[in-house]
């Protein structure tokens, strides 16, 4: 509703201008009215969360501050894995660097994944609905977050189980936490076990987000076609009344 006396534009539950202090309807500046409004402030905040352009840039926000603290915790247990290279002899020390280069490129690829995710929850057009899209790219955000970091740290940590042998479960365990650990960590079959079981969680973790996601823009799209049919079949009863 915009202001008749200055033009600015008002929420449309508001009596007053929040500009100039005017009545919407009648024009007539009301100080008082106007210097109370200013004083509870919970109608605008309100108003600024029901946008869909706030919680877009609040969960971006936040998925990029997110992005930025799983960095600083990788880096801190990436550290406190070299502890362990001091004792190792030198094919254990081999596998230890390669699960540490590999680590770094999980960590990369997690936080590349929150920023491309948080862009796009940005960029995601107003409508109907704000809060579902958002939902649907979190999901799937949770699924590449969790299959790029398992898929990757089950290839490391079956190298590391051929190089290294017994300590290598205790490594892996330190470090990634999250990943599956098949097998009894020892010989070639162990890694290959705990491969196998890292990159299968991976696909499952994966196809099972994905799901999720779509099926709530499923329901979204079922609700919005629901209300569609139904205004034309109380659009059409008012023209049959009618004739």
């Amino acid at each position: 509703m915009h202001c008749p006396k200055c033009g600015a534009k008002n929420p449309k539950d508001k009596n007053f201008c929040s500009e100039c202090g005017c009545h919407l309807e009648t024009g007539v500046v009301v100080i008082k009215e106007v210097a109370m409004d200013s004083y509870l402030f919970m109608e605008s905040v309100l108003y600024l969360i029901a946008q869909g352009s706030f919680f877009r840039k609040a969960f971006a926000v936040v998925l990029q501050a997110l992005a930025v603290i799983v960095s600083i915790a990788g880096l801190v247990a990436w550290m406190s894995v070299w502890r362990f290279a001091a004792r190792a002899p030198f094919a254990a020390l081999l596998g230890i660097v390669i699960f540490q280069l590999l680590f770094v490129v999980a960590l990369y690829m997690v936080a590349h994944v929150l920023f491309i995710r948080a862009r796009d929850i940005t960029q995601l057009p107003d409508g109907e609905f704000f809060v579902i899209p958002i939902a649907a790219i979190a999901l799937k955000l949770i699924g590449e977050v969790y299959a790029s970091f398992v898929a990757v740290m089950s290839l490391a940590g079956g190298i590391l189980i051929w190089l290294m042998r017994g300590y290598a479960f205790s490594l892996v365990k330190k470090a990634a936490p999250f990943v599956p650990r098949l097998g009894n960590g020892e010989g070639f079959v162990g890694g290959l076990l705990f491969m196998g079981g890292g990159l299968f969680a991976a696909f499952v973790g994966l196809v099972l987000t994905y799901f999720l996601a779509e099926a709530v823009l499923v329901m979204a799209e079922s609700a919005r076609n629901i209300k569609i049919t139904r205004q034309i079949a109380e659009q059409y009863d008012k023209t049959t009344k009618k004739s």
